[in-house]
């Protein structure tokens, strides 16, 4: 009873964590956040260059002391006469204190818009790159997965491997008791359990290892293999890690167009209102006067070198964009080429494996009694034993490649995990 409760809790525990659970969780780790966090910043961005096109508007006050007497605002000669007649009180003084705005609106300044296009192209490739990242991230995780539960099984071989071995040395202790059977064999035997055991002990570190791998992308502590199986077919239209690229050349493209755009006319509407304060130079009468101007301004950059200069970076750039597209494409074709010629050949081999083990089964049970009865040596039936273990660990191995090289295909061309591995 208490070994079905064993079995029972053991069985709850394996459960407990599904694929679903450990990719979710890949999207909540520190670096996936900073991924994501990065978007955010270059959203920001796009809001910083989007702001130079509308209005400016800024309040500004000083207090100016003056070596000569200095006009509050512009005087003309009429009012000139019309003070005289009134005793002074010219708007002059060396002690001028003011307070007012100044509003600036961009009526045409080319590069605002070319800067807006290329903003927005750099957040597209930013935002296609976290999730590039994400998605590496989870097929490193259906590796480790994949690595983990193979290292399991591989422990489980060694272990019923070390049960069948064990129940044969009991059933033949009888006879080396008796003088039947030579000592010799039951210590071999008893060595081979040791063998298993050091062998067990180094997978052990193994799977720690793995689950520490696990953990580094989940922030989960896993207890026991994960099993998962491929329920969708991988949707093989486009290769993901180009589009980051592209939006990227694009980017890059609008830098030229940015950096021409320094030849062209900026014009500007200026408005400009304060009120400013002092005491005549003459009488000493405190002044409080208005002065405000509105105009348009036109700038016009006719000869600039370093703009040449920064148009030859931004071509440059593009050109590096350019070839590193066609880089990426060329390792991404001969990557897909691989991929699918390897998991061709591991489908046939995952047939023939299944097979063998079969066939090993059958020839260790005639292996076992063969021993028993005194016709076979230790060393060939602990051949036997070697083989089947053997052939269970090269399945598990099989299939742990065979999930490994589906999640990078799937990386390739950009699937959601979620909807492939159940």
């Amino acid at each position: 009873m208490k070994k079905i409760i064993s079995f029972v809790a053991a069985g709850v525990i394996a459960s407990a964590m599904d694929i679903s659970t450990l990719l979710n969780a890949v999207k909540k780790i520190p670096d996936t956040k900073i991924d994501f966090a990065n978007v955010k910043e270059m959203k920001a961005n796009k809001k910083e260059v989007v702001s130079a096109m509308y209005p400016k508007v800024t309040i500004l006050a000083n207090a100016v002391h003056y070596s000569n007497p200095y006009n509050l605002r512009p005087m003309p000669p009429t009012e000139s006469h019309k003070i005289a007649m009134k005793g002074g009180g010219y708007w002059f003084s060396q002690n001028i204190q003011r307070i007012g705005f100044e509003a600036s609106v961009p009526l045409f300044i080319k590069s605002i818009y070319d800067n807006k296009k290329k903003i927005q192209h750099l957040l597209n490739a930013v935002k296609y790159k976290a999730k590039l990242n994400l998605l590496q991230r989870q097929a490193m995780l259906i590796t480790y997965v994949s690595s983990l539960n193979y290292l399991y099984d591989l422990k489980k071989a060694l272990l019923q491997k070390q049960k069948s071995i064990q129940e044969t040395r009991n059933a033949i202790a009888v006879g080396v008791k008796v003088g039947r059977i030579p000592e010799f064999k039951l210590l071999r035997l008893d060595d081979a359990l040791n063998q298993i055991k050091i062998k067990v002990k180094e997978i052990d570190i193994n799977i720690q290892k793995t689950k520490a791998d696990i953990y580094k992308l989940t922030m989960i502590n896993i207890d026991s293999p994960v099993e998962f199986h491929i329920v969708r077919s991988i949707n093989q239209k486009e290769f993901y890690a180009l589009k980051p690229l592209n939006e990227q050349l694009k980017a890059s493209n609008y830098s030229i167009k940015a950096a021409k755009d320094s030849f062209w006319p900026k014009v500007v509407v200026k408005i400009e209102g304060m009120r400013n304060f002092g005491r005549a130079y003459d009488n000493n009468k405190q002044l409080a006067l208005n002065f405000a101007s509105a105009g348009i301004y036109v700038s016009w950059d006719i000869f600039d070198k370093k703009s040449n200069a920064q148009i030859q970076k931004a071509k440059i750039q593009a050109f590096k964009s350019s070839l590193m597209i066609q880089k990426t494409l060329k390792d991404l074709k001969a990557a897909v080429n691989q991929i699918r010629e390897n998991l061709k050949e591991i489908k046939s081999s995952i047939t023939l494996a299944k097979e063998s083990l079969q066939l090993k089964k059958e020839l260790l049970k005639s292996a076992k009694k063969a021993f028993e009865l005194n016709t076979m040596t230790v060393d060939e039936y602990l051949q036997y034993e070697d083989d089947v273990a053997m052939a269970k660990a090269n399945l598990a191995s099989l299939e742990a490649k065979k999930y490994a090289l589906f999640a990078n295909l799937a990386f390739i061309y950009g699937n959601n995990f979620e909807r492939i591995f159940k």
